[in-house]
C-alpha cells in the first residue's frame, strides 16, 4: 500500500497520528493527499510536539518495509543529529509590506523593525519576496517565545509605512541543510 510521507520524528511523538518506527526514529505517514495545504498542516501541527524534520509534499514510498529501509535507516545519523539541532525550536515566518517609497529606507528600517524578533532567534535566512510581501524573514525561534514572536511582529503593524504578518510555528524548512537532501527529505 502506498504511504505518503510527512515528516521524521522521534519516535512516540505525541502528536504523530501515524508511524512506521525504526529504531528511536519514526516517519509520520497517511494515505496519499493531493492537497498541498493539508499536508503543511499536519507537519506544522507535529512542530509543538517535538522536532519534525519535514518531507517534501508528494514524497510516497512502496510501503512500511520501504520507509524503513530505504528511508530512515540509511539517514539515521543525519536525522537523528537534525532532530537535536531542533529540539525545541520552530520556524516562523515574517512577511513585511511598506507602505511608502524608497528601498534604501526599507533596508535600513527591515532591520530596525525586526530587531525584537532577531534578538529572539537562533538564526534567520532572508526569503524571496512575494506578491503578498516587500521582504519575507524565517526566523528558528524557541517555542517559549513564539508568542513574543507573535506580539512584537503584531506592534509593527501600528502604522509607521509598514504592514507586517507572520506565520507559524512551522517545521524548520529553512533551516536544514539542503546539501543533505534526498528524494525523501526536504
Amino acid at each position: 500500500m502506498t504511504l505518503q510521507l510527512y515528516g521524521v520524528v522521534r519516535a512516540g511523538h505525541p502528536r504523530a497520528p501515524r508511524t512506521v518506527v525504526w529504531e528511536d526514529l519514526a516517519m509520520v505517514v497517511g494515505e496519499p493527499e493531493p492537497d498541498p495545504a493539508a499536508h503543511l498542516a499536519v507537519v506544522s501541527a507535529l512542530v509543538e510536539g517535538g522536532p519534525v524534520l519535514p518531507v517534501r509534499f508528494g514524497t510516497v514510498a512502496e510501503d512500511e518495509d520501504a520507509v524503513r529501509t530505504d528511508v530512515l535507516a540509511p539517514a539515521a545519523g543525519t536525522y537523528r543529529a537534525d532532530l537535536d539541532r531542533l529540539d525545541g525550536l520552530a520556524e516562523v515566518h515574517v512577511c513585511l509590506r511598506f507602505t511608502e517609497p524608497g528601498s534604501a529606507w526599507r533596508a535600513a528600517r527591515s532591520d530596525v523593525l525586526l530587531a525584537e524578533v532577531a534578538e529572539r532567534a537562533r538564526d534567520s535566512v532572508a526569503l524571496p519576496a512575494g506578491e503578498s510581501a516587500d521582504e519575507r524573514w524565517a526566523f528558528l525561534v524557541g517555542l517559549g517565545d513564539l508568542l513574543v514572536v507573535r506580539d512584537a511582529v503584531a506592534g509593527l503593524a501600528g502604522g509607521g509605512g509598514v504592514q507586517a504578518d507572520w506565520l507559524g510555528p512551522l517545521p524548520a524548512y529553512s533551516f536544514l541543510d539542503r546539501r543533505t537532501c534526498s528524494r525523501w527529505s526536504w
